[in-house]
């Protein structure tokens, strides 16, 4: 999961990666973390509204969904759903946050804006492209697009065999995290205190 933070001086900062391609729908998400608390004032209950502006220059508004997570204590968490609205192009998304209050019986409205941070989504070729050439016999014509349907599997499970999880490991602080070729990949889970879990030191 794509995990973006917002620092003590309201910068945003990107501590997990995850890889975004072009036209992937609902598949990945970027959390942000929001402490809980800016310069002694709580504003974790203020409303988090995502502010981008995609690879056409185009600006777009979401209002975030705050979600609760224990891993997490002295952050608000907000999920956003990477759909087909953020990366129908490839290329770099400028984004930032603003949180918002109205305090009705101060009569007043609270506004903090965060830096700007940037993602980049991948391009993913469109395989499925290739035209076969009219000029050919029919039946040339049909294997033509029978093989370009065949290589352009082989090139996307080539993509997704680079992610795929293959093997889990155990962390010198005790976590157990999912790998791919020997890359970690997704969030580690403690497993101390598990119910009716024993673990057995080596």
């Amino acid at each position: 999961m794509y995990t973006i933070v917002m620092r003590d001086d309201k910068s945003l900062r990107i501590t997990e990666k995850a890889t975004l391609y072009q036209r992937e729908k609902s598949i990945d998400k970027i959390q942000f973390l929001i402490p809980k608390t800016y310069e002694g004032t709580d504003i974790s209950g203020f409303t988090a509204t995502l502010k981008y502006v995609d690879q056409g220059n185009v600006a777009h508004m979401e209002i975030l969904t705050l979600t609760e997570d224990e891993e997490y204590p002295e952050y608000s968490k907000y999920i956003l759903p990477v759909d087909t609205n953020m990366n129908q192009f490839s290329g770099d998304i400028k984004l930032r946050i603003t949180l918002s209050k109205i305090d009705l019986d101060s009569r007043t409205q609270y506004v903090l804006h965060t830096g700007e941070v940037i993602i980049t989504i991948l391009p993913l070729e469109d395989y499925y492209a290739f035209v076969t050439d009219e000029s050919l016999e029919k039946i040339d014509q049909i294997i033509g697009t029978i093989d370009t349907k065949i290589e352009a599997l082989k090139k996307i499970a080539e993509i997704y065999d680079e992610e795929k999880a293959d093997n889990i490991v155990r962390q010198k602080d005790g976590k157990i995290q999912l790998t791919s070729n020997g890359v970690l990949i997704g969030n580690s889970v403690s497993i101390n205190g598990i119910d009716g879990l024993d673990l057995v030191e080596f």
